[in-house]
């Protein structure tokens, strides 16, 4: 199984993290010490200690760098590899980069000033930021033409050549960025034949390499580290003996679903066996994590109702202009174990919006208000349910509670449902941040892949990554109704 890091961070783009923040604060320690580039340098020593607070500054530059990089969605690998998006998207984080630096050094001067000899470090920040830049391009077009032009990724070998086979195989191909290239298929006698002229027309890593008698052969000849289970019926037709001498010989033997988890960050759901969950890592609950999500839940509640005072009471005054009614909205939700709380929110809804019944929101809904949709838009209607985080309904991160009325028809047409409220619900989530707005039950579905896949992996670090990520959400406005 993949460690922490690798379930959050797939070891790819860990790498490329990693790279281009080495790039970045090198960049600007270069540019701040060597004589060649600045005259007025300062002059370090090796081990110097001065020297050394500088590099963490410039480490400190680039994960803002970085922030901003990621805000611009340039650590999808979908968004990495088109060219063309690539520059644009990366135009837009330097000018991010460059209202945050400002901000940075207006707020914090001490962390971002650097040991210059005259006062025009600032210009030097900014021709230093440029640079950078044009180095993440360079750095981005060469790092990805190497790893997709020689397919640099651990190799795996799937066993079954069916429709699952050949779709977790198209799924690693085109996502090659989480670092697996799947070298071929091998057929079990549950299997077809292959077709020549189809097998032959496949990508090279999608076509059938041999039968299951010879699985460990094959592995040993092709070098794999990896063979997946992707078998359409294993009653009687499992290779025992040859997956046993594959997991004797070091190799990794696991289920399709694990791969599928780490390359979509979701869990399938409709094909999933209970045997997976039960027997599979993960869902595991540790008092002391859970300690310290509860502390940083109640930290940061207060903190967020404290600074959102003056924000609350603008709202409170203009949905009391725009529209009759309260300026609260309190509905029943379904939180941990299946217990209701009634969950507040700042009214975005005319009064009468339910008055035929409980129904989904929808794309420009017309039932929502002129300052509705704006505090939809922006999340500040979310913001009263920090009352309900301090009071311990809710959690900043989890899935999002849902009404009783649509849990009781969801768990009856979903499998697995109930097990989303096994952890408390959350104001932001997995699923918020992957998908957008769920308005039927095939949305429910969708989401409930993230909200499992949360369930699953949940920690401190995830929560973390998670909290980043919806910054971005609520800067872009994705996914509001």
């Amino acid at each position: 199984m993949p460690t922490l890091r690798e379930q959050i961070i797939p070891r790819r783009k860990f790498l490329l993290l990693l790279s281009e923040n080495l790039l970045i604060a090198g960049t600007h320690f270069l540019g701040n010490t060597l004589p060649i580039l600045d005259p007025k340098g300062v002059d370090f020593g090796l081990g110097d200690p001065a020297s050394l607070w500088l590099a963490a500054r410039c480490v400190l530059l680039a994960v803002l760098y970085q922030v901003s990089l990621s805000y611009n969605d340039l650590y999808d690998w979908k968004v990495a590899q088109n060219r063309s998006e690539l520059t644009n998207r990366l135009l837009h984080a330097a000018g991010y980069s460059l209202l945050m630096l400002a901000v940075a050094v207006f707020v914090l001067p001490e962390p971002f000033e650097f040991p210059v000899a005259d006062a025009s470090w600032n210009w030097k920040l900014i021709l230093l930021l440029a640079v950078s830049f044009v180095l993440i391009y360079l750095w981005r077009v060469a790092f990805h033409w190497f790893f997709y032009r020689w397919n640099f990724g651990e190799r795996v070998l799937i066993l079954g050549a069916g429709p699952q086979a050949r779709y977790i195989a198209t799924m690693m191909r085109e996502n090659s960025f989480a670092g697996y290239e799947c070298v071929g298929l091998v057929r079990t006698d549950q299997d077809p034949e292959p077709d020549p002229e189809e097998d032959a027309a496949a990508p090279p890593g999608e076509r059938v390499v041999g039968h299951a008698d010879e699985l460990p052969q094959l592995a040993a000849r092709r070098r794999v580290a990896r063979v997946l289970v992707a078998l359409e019926e294993r009653r009687g037709t499992l290779p025992v003996t040859e997956l046993l001498d594959c997991k004797m010989s070091g190799l990794v033997i696991e289920e399709k679903e694990a791969m599928y988890e780490r390359i979509a960050g979701k869990v399938a759901v409709q094909s999933l066996r209970p045997s997976y969950l039960i027997f599979g890592d993960g869902f595991a609950k540790h008092p002391v994590a859970g300690a310290i999500k509860r502390v940083i839940d109640v930290v940061v509640s207060l903190l967020g109702l404290v600074l959102a005072l003056p924000i609350c009471l603008l709202t409170a005054l203009l949905i009391k202009l725009d529209s009759k009614g309260p300026i609260f909205f309190t509905q029943e939700r379904v939180g941990q174990d299946g217990q209701t709380f009634r969950l507040i929110k700042f009214r975005s809804m005319r009064t009468d919006a339910e008055a035929g019944g409980a129904v989904w929101a929808q794309k420009k809904d017309d039932r929502v208000t002129r300052i509705g949709r704006f505090l939809r838009v922006s999340r500040i209607d979310e913001i009263p349910q920090m009352v309900n985080v301090l009071a311990g309904k809710m959690s900043f991160v989890g899935p999002r509670p849902e009404r009783p009325v649509f849990v009781e028809q969801l768990q009856q047409e979903i499998p697995y449902y109930p097990l989303r409220h096994t952890v408390k619900p959350g104001l932001t989530g997995w699923a918020q941040v992957n998908y957008p707005y769920g308005a039927s039950v095939a949305d429910a579905a969708e989401k409930l892949r993230y909200d499992l896949y949360y369930v699953k992996h949940m920690s401190p670090l995830f929560d973390l990554n998670i909290i980043l990520r919806t910054v971005g959400v609520i800067l872009f406005g994705k996914g509001a109704r």
